[in-house]
């Protein structure tokens, strides 16, 4: 959650799992099931993940890529607490996110080529009283990515960052505790300077009295 254009689960498909991918864009999904054939242990579903209607009916629930907070305070709570109540007793939940305390050291403009023809200029503010931060992307394509004159597209995005103490207790009120913390996609301890906050929470066999 989100599946994006279905390679994780597709992925997992094919290692023996059972996996559902669930995203909000018909275009992704399409492009999905364009990919990678649905069958017995692969299917992909489309829903709002604020209003996951799954109850105890997965062994681990998976989100990457920054996939979390772009909506307020409040939904981006209930958005965890559904993804917490699909969740099985004893299973788990796999959250990648940013460190808010590495990306307020990151520059305020900074530029890339992924490839030859597109260049990328982007622009990061983060407030850092209540750790959102504001990212405008230009993407600029010339030469034989854009016949004639170059190509220019604009995206903005709006992300809220929670720090390790906001995750643990939006996770604690959502009925999970945290089993590990890693640092980046190779499995290093997190660190204050750790660009990457990976979180690996459990739902207890036994819900916390309180929990929702």
């Amino acid at each position: 959650v989100p599946c994006g254009f279905g390679r994780h689960g597709a992925e997992l498909a094919r290692r023996g799992y059972r996996a559902v991918g669930v995203d909000l864009s018909p275009l992704m999904l399409r492009e999905a099931r364009r990919a990678h054939r649905e069958n017995g242990r692969l299917r992909f579903v489309r829903a709002d993940m604020r209003r996951l209607a799954y109850r105890a009916e997965f062994d681990a629930l998976i989100c990457l890529y920054t996939s979390f907070g772009y909506f307020s305070e409040r939904e981006n709570v209930a958005a965890l607490r559904r993804m917490a109540r699909a969740l099985r007793p004893g299973g788990r939940l796999l959250m990648d996110h940013r460190n808010p305390a590495y990306d307020v050291t990151l520059p305020t403009h900074s530029w890339r080529r992924p490839r030859r023809g597109l260049h990328v200029f982007w622009t990061l503010q983060v407030d850092r009283s209540t750790n959102v931060q504001e990212a405008t992307w230009l993407m600029v394509r010339s030469g034989e990515a854009a016949p004639g004159a170059p190509q220019a597209k604009t995206k903005r995005i709006r992300l809220r960052l929670w720090t390790p103490a906001q995750w643990r207790r939006h996770l604690r009120d959502a009925g999970l505790r945290i089993l590990r913390t890693y640092g980046d996609f190779k499995g290093a301890r997190f660190r204050p300077s750790s660009p990457r906050l990976l979180l690996l929470a459990e739902r207890p066999a036994r819900p916390r009295p309180g929990a929702r």
